[in-house]
């Protein structure tokens, strides 16, 4: 009782998006022993993703499970709503959440343990009978993603950033396309590898924990290896394939140096290095977001400006070009806003404003 308890307050809080990472997988491990429980939060999850689900009705539930209440009585609840809107839509094309319904409702009471990653999203419906139907998992600014995929590889999304693949992803369909950073620890299988594919280079699991940025719009792609290997091939050059080591480093610039936009065949421009922890704390730079912590080193402040709008969802200006230029190292972890830019205020001579959802540096 006292870990079904422990189960309904985490479940209630990732209803109100006030879960964190862990306790996403604190989560996710109790539920691992609980087959019963673990089939109620799958429901539950079918539910909150229907078209026609209020706000109020997520509250109700919300308040069902702060009461504890009683696992058959919430499965009952929760196959009732999906039947009901069943019976209200006949013409509409079944969703794959209704398709989790039937399923569920011939096998009530198994866990659907291999489709964990797959209900954490709403796919994206495609009409063209030749096109596969592109499942996608946005974390927006201000806020992160952490998923399991069908295939047991675990996810971290980090703010402002786009994961999208297949709906038949599955061991032997292994790709997802990046648009933003993402952390992956990725179950390995030596006949089935796992790509992920950015705007600017393919990246080849080999056996691996690593981390990506690709942002879009930005001037860099970056992946780091933690352990394993990787493969990484360039869009613009795919006979061109780098081999990574642990604790490796790869920038790669997306825009041509202005000497080559010339050239018939343009050269992307990379470099290799070694990962260096951050002194004071000994964590690793690119991978201290997956715990809450933005790290900067050396970090011209216009840059970090951009890093603290995707954290904290809100627009920045700089006024002063010299204030840009600024070059900062520090680390924000549990801060909010106004606390991260007065700590920022310790290292460098600046004002700023806060208007809304608009921050305003100046001299």
């Amino acid at each position: 009782m006292k870990d079904t308890n422990r189960i309904w307050f985490l479940m209630g809080k990732e209803l109100s998006h006030s879960i964190t990472l862990a306790e996403e997988e604190e989560l996710r491990t109790l539920l691992a022993s609980e087959p019963e429980l673990w089939y109620s939060y799958e429901l539950l999850q079918a539910v909150y993703h229907m078209d026609d689900v209020t706000q109020e009705y997520v509250q109700e539930i919300k308040s069902l499970l702060d009461n504890r209440i009683e696992p058959e009585r919430l499965n009952m609840i929760l196959l009732t709503k999906l039947e009901d809107t069943d019976r209200q839509a006949p013409s509409t094309p079944p969703s794959k959440y209704k398709s989790l319904y039937r399923f569920a409702a011939v096998f009530a009471g198994i866990a659907v343990l291999a489709m964990t990653g797959w209900l954490l999203f709403k796919p994206a419906v495609i009409n063209k009978p030749d096109v596969v139907a592109m499942n996608e998992i946005i974390a927006a600014k201000g806020s992160r993603k952490h998923i399991t995929l069908a295939d047991g590889t675990t996810v971290w999304l980090n703010a402002g950033s786009k994961l999208s693949y297949p709906s038949n992803f599955n061991l032997a369909n292994r790709e997802v396309y990046l648009s933003g950073e993402a952390y992956f620890k990725v179950i390995h299988h030596d006949q089935y590898n796992f790509i992920v594919h950015t705007a600017e280079a393919d990246i080849k699991d080999l056996g691996t924990t690593f981390n990506v940025k690709a942002y879009e719009g930005s001037s860099k792609t970056e992946t780091t290896l933690i352990e394993g290997s990787l493969e990484v091939s360039l869009k613009k050059d795919p006979a061109k394939k780098m081999l990574m080591s642990p604790r490796e480093k790869l920038v790669l610039q997306n825009k041509q140096p202005a000497a080559q936009k010339e050239q018939e065949q343009p050269v992307q421009v990379f470099e290799v290095s070694t990962i260096v922890p951050f002194a004071k704390t000994n964590d690793i730079v690119e991978t201290a977001w997956v715990e809450n912590k933005l790290i900067f080193r050396n970090e011209r402040f216009e840059h970090l400006a951009t890093m603290m709008e995707r954290r904290y969802n809100v627009s920045i200006v700089i006024e002063d070009k010299t204030i840009k230029e600024y070059q900062l190292t520090g680390i924000f972890k549990n801060e909010n806003l106004t606390q991260a830019l007065k700590l920022l205020q310790v290292i460098a001579p600046f004002k700023f404003k806060i208007n809304n959802e608009q921050v305003v540096i100046y001299k």
